[in-house]
């Protein structure tokens, strides 16, 4: 199959959801996902892109229910955790 052609019965078609839970799970997945990408050598600029765009979700969610600073903050404890 050409890679252009489209496939709809595609497995391995990525599909975004919504996951249940609490406004507590937010800050868990909130450090999960800046220590992720710490570790994969992103930057504050970029990480906060993924917060503060609202095509991502997820981390959007954690912006608005969060606030920027809680999201800087938690950024830059999880900096100093892997780059001391």
């Amino acid at each position: 199959m050409p890679k252009d052609e489209f496939v709809v019965e595609d497995p391995m078609e990525l599909v975004g959801m919504v996951m249940p839970g609490n406004e507590d799970d937010l800050e868990m997945m909130a450090e999960c996902i800046v220590d992720e990408y710490i570790r994969l050598g992103w930057g504050e600029e970029r990480l906060m892109n993924l917060f503060t765009n609202p095509m991502f979700l997820g981390t959007h969610r954690i912006y608005r229910y969060k606030g920027e600073d809680y999201v800087r903050d938690l950024i830059q404890r999880t900096k100093l955790r892997w780059h001391p």
